[in-house]
Protein backbone atom coordinates (compact mmCIF):
# COMPACT_ATOMS: atom_id res chain seq x y z
CA UNK A 1 0.00 0.00 0.00
CA UNK A 2 1.33 3.05 -1.10
CA UNK A 3 -0.79 5.38 1.40
CA UNK A 4 0.80 6.35 4.63
CA UNK A 5 -2.09 7.39 6.35
CA UNK A 6 -4.06 4.61 6.12
CA UNK A 7 -1.43 2.78 7.11
CA UNK A 8 -1.67 4.89 9.80
CA UNK A 9 -5.37 4.37 10.49
CA UNK A 10 -5.03 0.49 10.25
CA UNK A 11 -2.03 0.36 12.97
CA UNK A 12 -4.39 2.45 15.12
CA UNK A 13 -6.89 0.26 14.97
CA UNK A 14 -4.79 -2.73 15.53
CA UNK A 15 -3.34 -1.35 18.66
CA UNK A 16 -6.85 -0.06 20.07
CA UNK A 17 -8.37 -4.22 19.44
CA UNK A 18 -5.39 -5.33 22.13
CA UNK A 19 -7.04 -6.63 25.32
CA UNK A 20 -4.37 -5.33 27.42
CA UNK A 21 -3.68 -1.83 28.80
CA UNK A 22 -0.75 -0.17 27.19
CA UNK A 23 1.10 2.86 27.81
CA UNK A 24 1.34 5.60 25.86
CA UNK A 25 4.95 6.54 23.73
CA UNK A 26 4.87 10.07 25.77
CA UNK A 27 4.69 7.70 29.16
CA UNK A 28 7.05 5.16 28.36
CA UNK A 29 9.45 7.97 27.42
CA UNK A 30 8.87 9.48 30.84
CA UNK A 31 9.27 5.87 32.34
CA UNK A 32 12.63 5.63 30.85
CA UNK A 33 13.58 8.45 31.67
CA UNK A 34 12.87 8.14 35.37
CA UNK A 35 13.86 4.30 35.69
CA UNK A 36 17.59 5.46 34.90
CA UNK A 37 19.99 5.50 37.34
CA UNK A 38 22.45 7.67 36.09
CA UNK A 39 23.14 10.54 38.34
CA UNK A 40 24.16 12.85 35.61
CA UNK A 41 22.29 16.53 35.63
CA UNK A 42 18.92 16.16 34.05
CA UNK A 43 18.36 12.67 34.97
CA UNK A 44 15.73 10.76 36.76
CA UNK A 45 15.60 7.80 38.86
CA UNK A 46 12.60 6.00 40.21
CA UNK A 47 12.67 8.11 43.73
CA UNK A 48 12.06 11.62 41.87
CA UNK A 49 8.55 11.68 42.80
CA UNK A 50 7.48 14.10 40.77
CA UNK A 51 7.86 11.82 37.78
CA UNK A 52 7.04 8.98 39.61
CA UNK A 53 3.44 10.68 39.62
CA UNK A 54 3.44 12.14 36.24
CA UNK A 55 3.71 8.49 35.38
CA UNK A 56 1.30 7.70 36.81
CA UNK A 57 -0.80 10.11 36.15
CA UNK A 58 -0.20 9.16 32.39
CA UNK A 59 -0.86 5.91 33.24
CA UNK A 60 -4.20 5.84 34.93
CA UNK A 61 -5.47 8.24 31.81
CA UNK A 62 -4.38 5.70 29.57
CA UNK A 63 -5.75 2.90 31.35
CA UNK A 64 -9.55 4.61 32.11
CA UNK A 65 -9.65 6.76 28.73
CA UNK A 66 -12.74 6.15 27.94
CA UNK A 67 -14.27 5.95 31.31
CA UNK A 68 -12.32 9.89 31.53
CA UNK A 69 -14.09 11.34 28.15
CA UNK A 70 -17.78 9.58 29.46
CA UNK A 71 -17.16 11.56 32.80
CA UNK A 72 -17.82 8.39 34.59
CA UNK A 73 -15.11 8.86 36.94
CA UNK A 74 -15.82 11.90 39.18
CA UNK A 75 -13.65 14.20 41.11
CA UNK A 76 -13.44 11.42 44.22
CA UNK A 77 -12.33 9.22 42.56
CA UNK A 78 -9.70 10.61 40.59
CA UNK A 79 -7.66 10.13 43.37
CA UNK A 80 -4.50 7.63 44.51
CA UNK A 81 -1.77 6.74 46.74
CA UNK A 82 1.25 5.11 45.51
CA UNK A 83 4.24 2.89 46.74
CA UNK A 84 7.32 1.28 45.02
CA UNK A 85 9.24 -1.76 45.90
CA UNK A 86 11.52 -4.20 43.72
CA UNK A 87 9.13 -7.34 43.92
CA UNK A 88 11.86 -9.57 41.61
CA UNK A 89 14.57 -8.70 42.58
CA UNK A 90 15.33 -6.72 39.13
CA UNK A 91 17.00 -3.29 40.68
CA UNK A 92 13.86 -1.59 39.47
CA UNK A 93 11.10 -0.59 41.69
CA UNK A 94 7.10 -1.96 40.38
CA UNK A 95 4.66 0.52 41.23
CA UNK A 96 1.60 -0.37 43.72
CA UNK A 97 -1.35 2.16 43.14
CA UNK A 98 -4.22 2.46 45.62
CA UNK A 99 -7.30 3.65 43.59
CA UNK A 100 -10.43 5.39 46.05
CA UNK A 101 -13.73 6.52 45.30
CA UNK A 102 -16.91 5.20 44.11
CA UNK A 103 -16.47 4.36 40.83
CA UNK A 104 -13.04 2.11 42.34
CA UNK A 105 -14.38 1.19 45.73
CA UNK A 106 -17.24 -0.79 46.56
CA UNK A 107 -18.19 -3.01 49.83
CA UNK A 108 -15.80 -5.79 49.10
CA UNK A 109 -12.98 -3.30 48.97
CA UNK A 110 -11.22 -1.14 45.94
CA UNK A 111 -9.22 -1.26 42.62
CA UNK A 112 -5.11 -1.29 43.20
CA UNK A 113 -2.87 -1.27 40.24
CA UNK A 114 0.52 -3.03 40.03
CA UNK A 115 2.67 -1.94 37.36
CA UNK A 116 6.18 -1.90 36.02
CA UNK A 117 8.60 0.91 36.78
CA UNK A 118 7.22 1.87 33.42
CA UNK A 119 4.18 2.10 33.76
CA UNK A 120 2.74 -1.11 32.08
CA UNK A 121 0.28 -3.13 33.92
CA UNK A 122 1.29 -6.21 35.47
CA UNK A 123 -1.90 -7.08 37.70
CA UNK A 124 -4.94 -4.96 38.40
CA UNK A 125 -6.43 -6.51 41.27
CA UNK A 126 -10.05 -6.14 42.95
CA UNK A 127 -11.52 -5.97 45.95
CA UNK A 128 -8.74 -5.02 48.29
CA UNK A 129 -8.31 -2.97 51.24
CA UNK A 130 -5.56 -1.06 52.37
CA UNK A 131 -2.66 -1.58 53.59
CA UNK A 132 -0.59 -3.93 51.28
CA UNK A 133 2.18 -6.15 52.86
CA UNK A 134 5.01 -7.55 50.91
CA UNK A 135 5.66 -11.11 51.98
CA UNK A 136 8.96 -12.81 53.50
CA UNK A 137 8.67 -15.45 51.00
CA UNK A 138 8.34 -15.95 46.74
CA UNK A 139 6.81 -17.64 43.95
CA UNK A 140 8.05 -17.51 40.71
CA UNK A 141 10.99 -15.37 41.32
CA UNK A 142 8.47 -12.27 43.12
CA UNK A 143 7.96 -11.47 46.45
CA UNK A 144 4.60 -12.69 48.00
CA UNK A 145 1.76 -9.97 48.84
CA UNK A 146 -0.67 -10.06 51.53
CA UNK A 147 -3.40 -8.48 50.43
CA UNK A 148 -6.87 -7.66 53.03
CA UNK A 149 -10.07 -9.10 50.66
CA UNK A 150 -12.74 -10.72 51.42
CA UNK A 151 -13.03 -9.70 55.62
CA UNK A 152 -8.99 -11.66 55.93
CA UNK A 153 -5.55 -10.97 54.63
CA UNK A 154 -4.97 -13.58 51.54
CA UNK A 155 -1.70 -14.84 50.63
CA UNK A 156 -1.35 -13.99 46.77
CA UNK A 157 1.49 -15.27 44.67
CA UNK A 158 2.71 -14.19 41.29
CA UNK A 159 2.27 -17.30 38.55
CA UNK A 160 4.80 -16.67 35.81
CA UNK A 161 2.81 -13.95 34.81
CA UNK A 162 1.13 -11.58 36.99
CA UNK A 163 -0.45 -12.02 40.38
CA UNK A 164 -4.39 -13.83 40.72
CA UNK A 165 -6.68 -10.02 40.43
CA UNK A 166 -9.10 -11.03 42.78
CA UNK A 167 -7.36 -12.02 46.12
CA UNK A 168 -10.65 -12.98 47.73
CA UNK A 169 -10.78 -16.18 46.74
CA UNK A 170 -7.50 -17.29 47.97
CA UNK A 171 -6.54 -18.63 50.56
CA UNK A 172 -6.32 -16.95 54.28
CA UNK A 173 -2.71 -15.65 55.33
CA UNK A 174 -2.28 -17.31 59.02
CA UNK A 175 1.44 -15.23 59.51
CA UNK A 176 2.04 -12.31 61.36
CA UNK A 177 1.85 -9.30 59.56
CA UNK A 178 3.55 -7.11 62.01
CA UNK A 179 6.88 -7.83 61.08
CA UNK A 180 6.57 -7.75 57.33
CA UNK A 181 6.80 -4.30 55.10
CA UNK A 182 3.96 -2.01 54.93
CA UNK A 183 2.97 -0.42 51.72
CA UNK A 184 -0.18 1.98 51.12
CA UNK A 185 -0.90 2.97 54.32
CA UNK A 186 -3.78 5.04 53.79
CA UNK A 187 -3.37 6.76 57.31
CA UNK A 188 0.08 8.24 56.20
CA UNK A 189 0.60 8.59 52.74
CA UNK A 190 -0.26 12.01 50.72
CA UNK A 191 -3.07 11.38 48.47
CA UNK A 192 -2.78 12.45 44.40
CA UNK A 193 -4.91 13.41 41.82
CA UNK A 194 -5.27 12.30 37.90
Amino acid sequence: MKNPALWAVLLLLTAACQNQPTTTTESRELAEEVSTSQSTEGSYTQDDQENNIRLIQMTLRDIYKEDLEKDWIDTLSRQFKYSQVDLNQDGKKEILIGLTGPYFCGSGGCTLILTSHQGDVITQFSVVDYPVYVAKESSNGWQDLILYSGDKNRLVKFDGQSYPSNPSVLAAYSGDISLLEKLLDWESQEMFSF
